[in-house]
């Protein structure tokens, strides 16, 4: 379901296929991203492009990525967020603890990570 791609300190996560981060989704999105930043420095890149809607829990696990980020002083940016996933960010007051980045075109994964 999720895709890792790691080098260094910098982490690539992505979602393989069309994805709702509910219930189901988000513990395993939550585990994976806090034994991702459990080293600090980490910078975490996570591709929503696959990401359609967000629920509360989606959202408490990206607050919980946010809140150990801050912690270990790390960071988490987000890019390819849906219209759908930023206005449950913005109902909540979410989107400010986040930055926001574009794919650059044509994307690479290893140019980004670099």
């Amino acid at each position: 379901m999720l895709s890792i791609k790691q080098i260094k300190n910098t982490v690539l996560l992505s979602f393989d296929k069309k994805v709702k981060l509910d219930n189901s989704l988000s513990k395993e999105f939550r585990d994976e991203v806090l034994s991702l930043l459990t080293k600090p420095f980490t910078n975490l890149f996570v591709d929503l492009t696959q990401v359609e809607n967000v629920d509360d829990e989606g959202l408490n696990a990206l607050i919980a990525s946010y809140r150990l980020s801050e912690m270990n002083r790390s960071q988490v940016s987000l890019f390819n967020v849906s219209e759908n996933v930023l206005k449950a960010m913005r109902r909540k007051n979410m989107d400010s603890h986040f930055y926001f980045v574009d794919r650059p075109k044509p994307f690479s994964e290893d140019l980004l990570m670099v």
